[in-house]
């Protein structure tokens, strides 16, 4: 049989579309959707797509344009902050967001082709089982932290409503994005079944005059491939269940009743001058509609100006309301430090006295930009901050009466291995944010399904309290037990419980899943084969 035969050096323009719409399809996955099992399919059809790639350029170009689908349907929200609040002109405002989704794109699904594509000569199966989950998991942990970190839309996020979730207080969110993307390769090889065909290179006949120097060969392997990626599956959730069913943290004998404010300000009406006392009028109202709480929590920067210009009208008075009680009020808003600068920050009240956590994770653009000096000529395009916001210096940690709480304010909460720098000393987490920069969009959604999977990595309740919602009470499983419809005034009220004890994401953070990754594609390239 003659097995020589021309490999076309280009892909389907078809291919490359379909790819597009399947990222696009995979927000689907994703909250307010919640249809987990797209995270499975995506990223196989992606995989299915590199096994046409012959080229690092084609492996690249096949997963930049699955990136640009996912990220450009679900996380283009962006442009509400920057067309409807910042006022940019509409061509900035789009230009701006395209430029984002092109980049976030780029160094994260396209550095997942680029590492990928090391490994094209290794057997089709050892890729689709190893190196593209492996590679994929990777390429997520670099977006944990490159130019600041943008850990949005990691496919583990989906499974917080499944029982691959309980992978997440070993080895984290990223540990829970390998399940999804090994389950995609053991789904393309179900796909595949057990022959396959596989490109190799082969020498030149000088006297037939051989076109190419590449041929089909086909491996067969008999039952073997199915029956592996069945046993993987049935361990996948055998260890699941298993693992859904330890208890990594305890409670401390100790609850607390908690109320969060919603008080479901429009972004308009927030940042008008007009409406600062209306807005401070309406959070006491219901802060007293709540004082039979241990602790009630006023969302991010809903007192919209320094504590220090409202000592006497505000936060005094609410400390004398609370003389004679073991009850706490947290306040977000802005904190001018020692040097006159300006952080964004929680007051915690109490009968004894206030303690301060101010922001350590500033969004880049949006609380600082780099030579802002130097971009006033943009005025008369975008509306820049007047100056940036300072930098806080504490570990997370705020004391609450006899307690204390790992404590985050706006996106902080979506960087796991930062919060675990005031655990297990912690009892709970709380979280202040304000969405409302993103109103109308699926942001506010996607930022309560992080919280929700940094409660399962930490074994803490979280206490969430957003301006326009969706806020609430999150238990040590990641499940929602107290919340309110978005965009409604609301008070939540529920019980926490103080919890105690260490998981081992929060002794090892990513490093564990990031050391396995790092071993599978060392174990890949010195067994690569040579076709």
């Amino acid at each position: 049989m003659d097995y020589a035969a021309n490999i076309p050096s280009r892909l389907s323009k078809w291919l490359y579309l379909a790819t597009f719409v399947v990222g696009a399809l995979t927000v689907l996955a994703f909250a307010p959707f919640n249809l987990y099992p797209i995270a499975w399919f995506g990223p196989a059809f992606l995989f299915y797509a590199l096994t046409k790639a012959k080229t690092k350029t084609q492996y690249v170009k096949l997963s930049w344009i699955y990136g640009l689908g996912l990220f450009g349907v679900g996380a283009s929200w962006p442009f509400y902050s920057l067309y409807f609040f910042a006022k940019a002109h509409i061509l900035i405002a789009v230009l701006a967001t395209i430029l984002f989704v092109v980049f976030v794109s780029f160094f994260s699904t396209g550095l997942f082709g680029l590492l990928a594509s090391y490994f094209r000569h290794n057997s089709l199966y050892s890729r689709l089982l190893l190196f593209f989950p492996a590679t994929w998991v990777l390429s997520e942990w670099v977006r944990t932290w490159f130019l600041t970190g943008f850990p949005w839309l990691y496919l583990g996020n989906t499974q917080i409503d499944s029982l691959f979730a309980a992978v997440a207080p070993i080895t984290g969110v990223l540990g829970v994005s390998f399940v999804c993307a090994l389950l995609a390769g053991t789904l393309l090889s179900f796909y595949f079944g057990n022959s396959v065909q596989r490109a190799v290179q082969i020498k030149a006949d000088p006297i037939n005059q051989m076109v190419s120097n590449k041929a089909f060969v086909e491996e067969r392997f008999g039952a073997s491939v199915r029956v592996v990626a069945a046993f993987i599956i049935v361990v996948l959730v055998g260890v699941s269940f298993v693992l859904s069913q330890i208890n990594w943290t305890e409670k401390k004998g100790q609850s607390i009743t908690v109320s969060v404010l919603q008080a479901n300000i429009a972004q308009q009406e927030k940042l008008q001058p007009a409406n600062l006392l209306p807005t401070i009028n309406l959070y006491k109202k219901m802060t007293r509609q709540s004082q039979k709480s241990d602790l009630i929590i006023w969302p991010e920067t809903a007192l919209f100006d320094s504590f220090d210009r409202h000592m006497n009208s505000v936060v005094l008075p609410l400390q004398n309301s609370l003389k004679n009680t073991n009850k706490a009020i947290l306040m977000g808003g802005f904190y001018l430090n020692e040097n006159q600068g300006v952080e964004n920050s929680v007051l915690a009240i109490t009968a004894e006295g206030r303690d301060i956590y101010s922001k350590r994770h500033l969004v880049p653009f949006g609380e600082y930009t780099p030579l802002l000096k130097y971009l006033r000529w943009l005025d008369n395009w975008i509306q820049l901050p007047y100056d940036n916001v300072a930098k806080g210096i504490n570990n997370g940690k705020l004391i609450i009466n006899d307690y204390s709480a790992q404590m985050t304010i706006c996106y902080e909460d979506a960087f796991g291995t930062e919060m675990i720098t005031a655990l297990p000393e912690s009892d709970l987490l709380i979280n202040v944010t304000h969405d409302g920069w993103f109103t109308g969009s699926l942001e506010p959604y996607q930022h309560m399904q992080i919280a929700r999977m940094r409660s399962l990595e930490m074994g803490r309740y979280m206490v969430r309290s957003t301006t326009n919602g969706p806020s609430g009470i999150i238990d040590d499983k990641g499940k929602v037990i107290a919340t309110a419809p978005i965009y409604t005034k609301n008070i939540i009220t529920g019980k926490v419980e103080l919890m105690q004890g260490t998981t081992p994401y929060v002794r090892w953070g990513n490093w564990l899943i990031v050391i396995v990754m790092c071993l599978i594609l060392l174990l890949g390239l010195m067994f690569k084969r040579k076709d």
